[in-house]
């Protein structure tokens, strides 16, 4: 059991760099961009991204719960673990997919220089 959860946690724990770059991303680009529609459209895409993930997070969430619960069966089949572990890389692929099309979609909207910028930029 504790190895189920640890690999639990080890597939589905926390948010990676890019995610959270993304979603905090209003500084950056308010500082690098200069048209303000430009800016709009960008954070407008991080506010859909952000409401993408809170679902992503509350359906992990719940898949999570009845896995544990599943688990704690004596009589549960292998194939019923495995279904819900399918399940929980689905989700978390069509996440991860969908901060990548995020990422390129807020480039395709920058300048080079911009982007770099916005990658670049140090709060001080």
């Amino acid at each position: 059991m504790l190895v189920a959860i640890a690999t639990l946690i080890l597939m589905f724990g926390g948010g990676g760099s890019l995610e959270n770059y993304l979603l905090n991303i209003k500084k950056p680009v308010k500082a690098a961009v200069e048209s303000k529609v430009t800016v709009n459209e960008v954070l407008d895409l991080s506010k859909a991204l952000k409401k993408q993930l809170k679902g992503q997070n509350e359906k992990i969430t719940k898949l999570r719960e009845n896995f544990l619960d599943l688990h704690t069966q004596y009589d549960t089949k292998p194939a019923e673990n495995q279904a819900y572990i399918d399940s929980l890389i689905i989700v978390r692929e069509t996440g991860q997919k969908h901060i990548l099309d995020t990422r390129s979609a807020m480039k395709s909207l920058m300048t080079r220089a911009e982007w770099t910028k916005v990658f670049s930029y140090k709060d001080d």
